[in-house]
Order: C-alpha cells, then sequence, then structure tokens
C-alpha cells in the first residue's frame, strides 16, 4: 500500500510541474526509441476458456523502435511501433521468464503542456517457461492494450508511464487454453535521434 501511495504521489507531482511549459506532438516521419520497466500481476477475468488460478507476478523490460507515419490536422498522429519484451516471472514461488515481440500502433494526441498522451494496441508472440494448470505451452499470443503519458523532459527526451492489460494464450490451438491476464504499470525513457 505504501509503494502505491508513494507512486501516485510521485506520479502527481511530476505531472504538476510539467504543466509549466509546452511541447509540440510527434509530426509525421518522426522516429522514437524507448526503453521501460515495468511490474505486473496476473489477474482473473471471466474469458471463454477462463483465466489460470495461480497467481504471477511479472517484472518486464521493454525496448521498442517507432515511427509516426501519419498526422492529424488536430495536432495528433500514428505511430507504428515494434517492441521487445524479456521479463522475469515469479509463479507461486517458482522463477520463470517470459521473451517476445509484439508489433503495436500508437495514437498520439494534442500535447497538453510538456505532456503527450496516448493509446495503444498491439497483438505479439512470446516464448515462457510459465507452467500453470491448464495454460497451453510454452509460447502465446499477446493481444495487449494500454495508455500513457510522455512527459518532455527536452524537444527529443521523454518520460513515460504508461498502463498495459496483458493477455498470454494459444488462441485455441491447443486443448489446454487457459490464459494468464494481467495489469501492468511501466516507467521509461524514450528519445528521438
Amino acid at each position: 500500500m505504501k509503494k502505491a501511495a508513494l507512486t501516485i504521489g510521485l506520479l502527481l507531482g511530476i505531472f504538476w510541474a510539467g504543466l509549466a511549459s509546452a511541447n509540440e506532438s510527434f509530426s509525421e516521419g518522426t522516429t522514437e526509441w524507448s526503453f521501460s520497466l515495468g511490474y505486473g500481476n496476473s489477474i482473473h477475468t471471466s474469458l471463454k476458456f477462463g483465466n489460470v488460478e495461480e497467481d504471477i507476478k511479472f517484472v518486464p523490460f521493454l525496448f521498442s523502435w517507432g515511427k509516426v507515419f501519419h498526422e492529424f490536422k488536430w495536432d495528433g498522429s500514428v505511430q507504428f511501433a515494434l517492441e521487445g519484451v524479456v521479463s522475469y516471472a515469479n509463479q507461486e514461488g517458482q522463477d520463470r521468464y517470459m521473451v517476445g515481440v509484439t508489433p503495436l500502433l500508437m495514437l498520439n494526441f494534442t500535447s497538453l503542456k510538456k505532456w503527450t498522451p496516448y493509446v495503444d494496441i498491439g497483438l505479439g508472440i512470446v516464448a515462457t517457461n510459465l507452467d500453470p494448470q491448464g495454460f497451453g505451452g510454452d509460447w502465446g499470443f499477446t493481444p495487449q492494450l494500454g495508455f500513457g503519458f510522455r512527459y518532455a523532459l527536452s524537444d527529443s527526451q521523454f518520460l513515460k508511464f504508461f498502463y498495459r492489460y496483458h493477455h498470454i494464450s494459444n488462441a485455441g490451438l491447443q486443448e489446454s487454453n487457459k490464459s494468464i491476464d494481467s495489469n501492468m504499470i511501466f516507467i521509461g525513457y524514450s528519445f528521438l535521434p
């Protein structure tokens, strides 16, 4: 509970400090490199095949390359990104891993002073040694959806704060197909070369 309160306080402090000056949104042709570290927990939902029952914690490291390919008249833009993940996972006290790659589409909204909000959606693939009861194997598809903010440190350097809903399953290709669904939060750094 103390960690959550500290994290929320830190984010609010950075948010209010960031309202002091303006930042332009990402324009067409902009290239972005990004590195992020996160934390996540598995959750239980009522999807068709159900979720695994074990509690799983994740500590993912993300690295990505992105390029803005369309700019809107209202100062927003669409960006394609290719993101890699290497993650430590803890399944009921056992050390596990997850590695994969995800193509993403990102919608960048109009900048609010130093803050640029965005949403992203992607579908990737991972290899993992997670083996909870009913999970469909050592690889899976990873549909994911998220939202976040970039905070401008300068015209070409940003801190990123974002959330992702992350799903892993084998899309029914094997008889066992319980999914691992997780909420994940991230902090990262990105730059425009």
